[in-house]
Protein backbone atom coordinates (compact mmCIF):
# COMPACT_ATOMS: atom_id res chain seq x y z
CA UNK A 1 0.00 0.00 0.00
CA UNK A 2 1.26 3.51 -0.67
CA UNK A 3 2.11 5.97 1.83
CA UNK A 4 -0.75 8.28 1.15
CA UNK A 5 -3.28 4.94 1.19
CA UNK A 6 -1.61 4.22 4.88
CA UNK A 7 -1.88 7.38 6.28
CA UNK A 8 -5.81 7.49 4.99
CA UNK A 9 -6.28 4.07 7.06
CA UNK A 10 -4.20 5.88 10.01
CA UNK A 11 -6.93 8.92 9.81
CA UNK A 12 -9.73 6.79 9.52
CA UNK A 13 -9.16 3.92 12.32
CA UNK A 14 -6.85 6.22 14.49
CA UNK A 15 -4.67 3.99 14.50
CA UNK A 16 -0.92 5.14 14.46
CA UNK A 17 1.52 4.52 11.22
CA UNK A 18 4.12 2.95 13.36
CA UNK A 19 1.26 -0.18 14.31
CA UNK A 20 -0.25 -0.83 11.04
CA UNK A 21 1.35 -4.01 9.59
CA UNK A 22 1.92 -4.94 6.11
CA UNK A 23 0.65 -8.92 5.55
CA UNK A 24 0.89 -9.50 1.70
CA UNK A 25 -1.25 -12.36 0.38
CA UNK A 26 -1.31 -14.73 -2.93
CA UNK A 27 -3.96 -17.13 -3.15
CA UNK A 28 -2.29 -19.34 -5.08
CA UNK A 29 0.60 -19.66 -2.95
CA UNK A 30 0.07 -19.54 0.76
CA UNK A 31 -3.25 -17.41 0.73
CA UNK A 32 -2.84 -14.00 3.15
CA UNK A 33 0.20 -14.35 4.94
CA UNK A 34 2.98 -15.23 2.40
CA UNK A 35 5.24 -12.75 4.50
CA UNK A 36 4.98 -10.18 7.42
CA UNK A 37 6.41 -6.36 8.22
CA UNK A 38 8.04 -6.13 11.56
CA UNK A 39 7.85 -3.10 14.18
CA UNK A 40 10.63 -2.12 12.83
CA UNK A 41 8.73 -1.20 9.03
CA UNK A 42 12.21 -1.83 6.89
CA UNK A 43 10.19 -4.17 4.72
CA UNK A 44 8.20 -7.44 4.44
CA UNK A 45 10.02 -11.01 6.01
CA UNK A 46 8.94 -13.57 3.58
CA UNK A 47 8.91 -17.23 4.55
CA UNK A 48 11.96 -18.72 2.44
CA UNK A 49 11.99 -21.89 4.30
CA UNK A 50 8.63 -22.36 2.12
CA UNK A 51 8.46 -20.85 -1.02
CA UNK A 52 11.94 -19.99 -3.52
CA UNK A 53 11.45 -16.08 -4.55
CA UNK A 54 12.99 -14.96 -7.95
CA UNK A 55 12.71 -10.99 -8.92
CA UNK A 56 12.95 -10.92 -12.95
CA UNK A 57 12.19 -8.54 -15.12
CA UNK A 58 8.87 -9.01 -16.51
CA UNK A 59 10.05 -8.15 -19.89
CA UNK A 60 13.11 -10.42 -20.36
CA UNK A 61 12.49 -12.58 -17.95
CA UNK A 62 16.38 -12.24 -16.54
CA UNK A 63 17.17 -11.36 -12.87
CA UNK A 64 16.83 -7.97 -12.03
CA UNK A 65 19.95 -6.76 -10.19
CA UNK A 66 20.12 -5.97 -6.80
CA UNK A 67 18.20 -3.01 -5.37
CA UNK A 68 15.84 -3.00 -8.62
CA UNK A 69 12.05 -3.50 -9.21
CA UNK A 70 11.25 -7.21 -10.68
CA UNK A 71 8.34 -9.32 -10.95
CA UNK A 72 7.83 -11.90 -8.10
CA UNK A 73 8.13 -15.24 -9.06
CA UNK A 74 7.72 -18.54 -6.56
CA UNK A 75 8.48 -21.95 -6.34
CA UNK A 76 6.66 -23.84 -3.40
CA UNK A 77 8.34 -25.88 -1.07
CA UNK A 78 5.56 -27.60 0.57
CA UNK A 79 2.59 -27.73 -1.65
CA UNK A 80 2.50 -31.35 -2.43
CA UNK A 81 -1.18 -31.59 -4.22
CA UNK A 82 -0.68 -28.62 -6.36
CA UNK A 83 3.36 -27.33 -6.35
CA UNK A 84 3.78 -23.78 -7.93
CA UNK A 85 6.99 -24.09 -10.17
CA UNK A 86 8.53 -20.72 -11.06
CA UNK A 87 5.17 -19.42 -11.18
CA UNK A 88 4.56 -15.89 -12.48
CA UNK A 89 2.65 -13.76 -9.95
CA UNK A 90 3.18 -10.20 -11.45
CA UNK A 91 3.38 -8.25 -8.09
CA UNK A 92 6.14 -6.59 -8.51
CA UNK A 93 8.38 -5.34 -5.71
CA UNK A 94 12.53 -5.04 -5.13
CA UNK A 95 14.75 -7.68 -2.95
CA UNK A 96 16.17 -5.60 0.55
CA UNK A 97 19.71 -6.54 1.53
CA UNK A 98 21.51 -6.41 4.58
CA UNK A 99 20.12 -7.97 8.28
CA UNK A 100 17.01 -6.68 10.04
CA UNK A 101 17.05 -4.33 13.48
CA UNK A 102 14.49 -7.31 14.51
CA UNK A 103 17.38 -9.88 14.20
CA UNK A 104 14.91 -11.97 12.27
CA UNK A 105 16.91 -14.02 9.68
CA UNK A 106 13.65 -14.49 6.80
CA UNK A 107 14.69 -12.06 3.95
CA UNK A 108 13.03 -8.84 2.76
CA UNK A 109 11.27 -7.30 0.15
CA UNK A 110 10.08 -4.23 -0.13
CA UNK A 111 5.69 -3.49 0.17
CA UNK A 112 3.85 -4.69 -3.27
CA UNK A 113 4.73 -1.92 -5.64
CA UNK A 114 2.02 -2.56 -8.44
CA UNK A 115 1.72 -4.97 -11.12
CA UNK A 116 3.52 -5.81 -14.17
CA UNK A 117 0.27 -6.35 -15.91
CA UNK A 118 -1.12 -3.23 -15.32
CA UNK A 119 2.08 -1.62 -17.56
CA UNK A 120 1.05 0.59 -20.42
CA UNK A 121 2.60 2.35 -22.99
CA UNK A 122 2.89 6.57 -23.29
CA UNK A 123 4.82 7.88 -26.48
CA UNK A 124 7.28 5.05 -26.42
CA UNK A 125 7.57 4.92 -22.55
CA UNK A 126 6.74 1.61 -20.24
CA UNK A 127 4.73 2.92 -17.41
CA UNK A 128 3.51 1.14 -14.45
CA UNK A 129 0.49 2.99 -11.93
CA UNK A 130 3.02 2.13 -9.21
CA UNK A 131 5.31 4.34 -10.75
CA UNK A 132 2.43 7.20 -10.61
CA UNK A 133 1.26 6.39 -7.16
CA UNK A 134 4.89 6.14 -5.51
CA UNK A 135 5.04 10.34 -6.82
CA UNK A 136 1.47 11.06 -5.94
CA UNK A 137 1.95 9.36 -2.44
CA UNK A 138 4.93 11.97 -1.78
CA UNK A 139 2.42 15.36 -2.61
CA UNK A 140 1.02 16.09 1.05
CA UNK A 141 -1.91 17.71 -0.39
CA UNK A 142 -3.42 15.05 -2.71
CA UNK A 143 -5.60 12.07 -1.17
CA UNK A 144 -4.91 8.42 -2.13
CA UNK A 145 -7.01 8.24 -4.87
CA UNK A 146 -6.57 9.04 -8.41
CA UNK A 147 -6.97 8.21 -12.08
CA UNK A 148 -5.06 7.98 -15.01
CA UNK A 149 -6.94 8.70 -18.49
CA UNK A 150 -5.37 7.71 -21.77
CA UNK A 151 -6.73 9.39 -24.88
CA UNK A 152 -5.64 10.08 -28.20
CA UNK A 153 -6.91 13.53 -30.21
CA UNK A 154 -7.39 14.13 -34.07
CA UNK A 155 -3.76 14.89 -34.49
CA UNK A 156 -2.98 11.08 -33.89
CA UNK A 157 -1.02 12.65 -30.86
CA UNK A 158 -0.90 10.63 -27.02
CA UNK A 159 -2.36 12.64 -24.08
CA UNK A 160 -2.76 11.83 -20.74
CA UNK A 161 -4.66 13.12 -17.78
CA UNK A 162 -4.46 12.30 -14.52
CA UNK A 163 -6.84 13.21 -11.93
CA UNK A 164 -6.49 13.42 -8.14
CA UNK A 165 -8.55 14.39 -5.49
CA UNK A 166 -7.55 17.25 -2.93
CA UNK A 167 -6.69 15.82 0.63
CA UNK A 168 -9.56 15.97 2.86
CA UNK A 169 -8.47 19.17 4.58
CA UNK A 170 -8.20 21.01 2.38
CA UNK A 171 -11.14 23.31 0.77
CA UNK A 172 -12.28 24.26 -2.65
CA UNK A 173 -9.14 26.83 -3.48
CA UNK A 174 -8.11 27.67 -7.30
CA UNK A 175 -4.78 28.92 -6.37
CA UNK A 176 -4.10 26.09 -4.19
CA UNK A 177 -5.21 23.63 -7.25
CA UNK A 178 -3.16 25.31 -9.90
CA UNK A 179 0.41 24.81 -7.33
CA UNK A 180 -0.86 21.12 -6.67
CA UNK A 181 -1.32 20.35 -10.55
CA UNK A 182 2.11 22.16 -11.31
CA UNK A 183 3.96 20.31 -8.35
CA UNK A 184 2.68 16.79 -10.22
CA UNK A 185 3.16 17.86 -13.61
CA UNK A 186 6.52 19.07 -13.24
CA UNK A 187 7.48 15.88 -10.59
CA UNK A 188 6.73 13.45 -13.54
CA UNK A 189 8.19 15.20 -16.39
CA UNK A 190 11.16 15.02 -13.89
CA UNK A 191 11.19 11.22 -12.93
CA UNK A 192 8.90 9.67 -15.14
CA UNK A 193 10.67 11.65 -18.73
CA UNK A 194 6.86 12.74 -19.56
CA UNK A 195 4.40 15.33 -20.18
CA UNK A 196 0.68 15.05 -18.87
CA UNK A 197 -2.44 17.29 -17.73
CA UNK A 198 -3.42 17.30 -14.15
CA UNK A 199 -7.13 17.78 -12.96
CA UNK A 200 -7.62 18.36 -9.51
CA UNK A 201 -10.97 17.53 -7.86
CA UNK A 202 -12.78 17.62 -4.66
CA UNK A 203 -12.32 14.99 -1.97
CA UNK A 204 -14.91 12.08 -2.39
CA UNK A 205 -15.55 12.65 -6.12
CA UNK A 206 -13.57 10.06 -7.57
CA UNK A 207 -15.54 6.45 -7.35
CA UNK A 208 -14.30 4.11 -4.64
CA UNK A 209 -14.21 0.22 -4.99
CA UNK A 210 -14.74 -2.28 -2.14
CA UNK A 211 -12.33 -4.59 -4.44
CA UNK A 212 -9.03 -3.14 -6.33
CA UNK A 213 -9.88 0.25 -8.29
CA UNK A 214 -9.47 0.54 -11.48
CA UNK A 215 -6.66 3.41 -11.81
CA UNK A 216 -5.97 3.52 -15.73
CA UNK A 217 -8.85 4.23 -18.53
CA UNK A 218 -7.01 3.43 -21.80
CA UNK A 219 -9.20 5.66 -24.74
CA UNK A 220 -6.60 5.56 -27.17
CA UNK A 221 -8.72 2.62 -29.56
Amino acid sequence: SSDAMRQRISDLSGVKLEELYDIPGLTELYGPGTGLDCRHHTGIHYWADYYILELLNPETLEPTKPGEVGEMVVTTLCKEAAPLIRYRTRDLTRLIEGECPCGSIMPRHDRILGRSDDMFIFRAVNIYPSHIDEILSKIKDVGSEYQIILYRKESSKDHMLIKVERAKRLPDDKEKDKHIRKEIEQTIKKQILVSCDVEVVGYGELPRSERKTKRVFDNRD
